[in-house]
């Protein structure tokens, strides 16, 4: 069961540091030391480094690395900085051991180590040994000075194993090289000899498992490599700033329509009289131009006296409700006008009567 890492509390001085708020310490002066004691119990010792922070802690590493050594019971460990831990060993055998079985892994990960010295100089822990694999030189080429050229600029070239004549492969050679820790790990180089020919190789580091993808790096994972980060970075700021340019325009149209839109005020419909508006002509209607004189008069008056009673009521339910202007064409049916023809023309009982029915 993995249970989750309590998160360390900030102390004040790492609060400090941070901020880069700590000045030069005073000078004191120490007097003269009788440490051949610890300079002889020291001797015996290696120091580890973590290379990745995130997966190794010194409390894991001093549990650890024993048991992978085979030696549990033969050496002792302590922490002795925020990333490295001292392992103390009883005899040279097994301090010989650890310092040329190398490299060594913790969870998939590497973990450089060296003998303790006084005074370390600025390469102390950042060289790893590898046994590297070359590929791709051909048989014909195959002699120690073209490896230390081609492999020299990654390191110093302690040991080559030249396959030809020892084995019954030359699918590769070996070459024990120590490789900077703090370098991005190569697995190409390109050989050009004086010759004229130009040999691409791959290199393949034995024992290694783990390396970052993105910057091919052993200090870290690709989660949290520094290029992704920042590029994860560079993204959000990015996002972010659209989103409030986008929101900045949206209140700036929101502003402008507040302040210089048209407001739209709702007045009530005007009713038209009737008489104005008219009616569509409907088939009774047209049958009524056929009455007769009289008729007609009489009628164009009732029509037109209740045409204009309509006229002062109210508008209609449905005119009300959908506030929409009635598109009919505005007819005004008058009393129907005498024509000549009629005042000419006898009417069917005068005609009967002239026939003497």
């Amino acid at each position: 069961m993995n249970r989750p890492r309590k998160k360390k509390e900030s102390s004040l001085l790492h609060e400090l540091k941070e901020l880069e708020l700590l000045e030069e310490g005073e000078l004191v002066d120490i007097p003269e030391l009788e440490n051949d004691d610890l300079l002889e119990e020291n001797s015996m010792s290696v120091i580890v480094r973590c290379l990745n922070p995130t997966v190794h802690k010194v409390g894991g590493l001093v549990k650890a690395l024993p048991p992978i050594w085979g030696l549990e019971d033969c050496v002792r460990g302590r922490g002795v900085g925020e990333d490295r831990v001292q392992f103390i060993f009883q005899n040279n055998r097994d301090l010989h051991h650890v310092l040329t079985k190398g490299p060594w892994f913790v969870n998939g990960w590497i973990v450089s180590l060296d003998q303790w010295i006084p005074n370390p100089g600025p390469e102390f822990l950042c060289r790893i040994p590898f046994w590297i694999r070359i590929k791709g030189i051909p048989i014909h080429l195959l002699k120690k000075q073209a490896v230390e050229s081609l492999m020299g600029p990654l390191g110093k070239v302690e040991k080559v194993e030249l396959h030809a004549k020892h084995s019954s492969s030359v699918e590769y050679i070996r070459a024990l090289v120590w490789i900077n820790t703090e370098e991005p790990i190569q697995f190409r180089r390109t050989a050009r000899f004086k010759s004229g020919e130009i040999v691409p190789t791959e290199l393949e580091y034995e024992k290694l498992l783990k390396v970052c993808f993105t910057c091919k790096r052993l200090t870290h994972d690709q989660l949290y490599c520094p290029l992704q980060l920042g590029e994860r970075a560079a993204k959000r700021r990015a996002q972010e700033g659209h989103c409030s340019i986008g929101d900045r325009k949206l209140g700036d149209r929101k502003g402008k329509s507040v302040a210089g839109g048209n407001s739209q005020v709702w007045k009530p419909k005007k009713t038209q009289p009737l008489t104005q508006r008219g009616h569509r002509r409907s088939k009774s209607t047209e049958e009524s131009s056929a009455i007769p004189k009289s008729d007609s008069l009489s009628q164009g008056k009732i029509i037109s006296a209740s045409s204009s009673g309509a006229s002062q009521g109210s508008p209609s339910v449905f005119n009300r409700l959908s506030g929409l202007k009635d598109n009919t064409p505005n007819l005004i049916i008058p009393s129907r006008e005498i024509s000549e023809a009629d005042k000419i023309s006898p009417s069917v009982f005068e005609r009967l009567g002239e026939q003497g029915i």
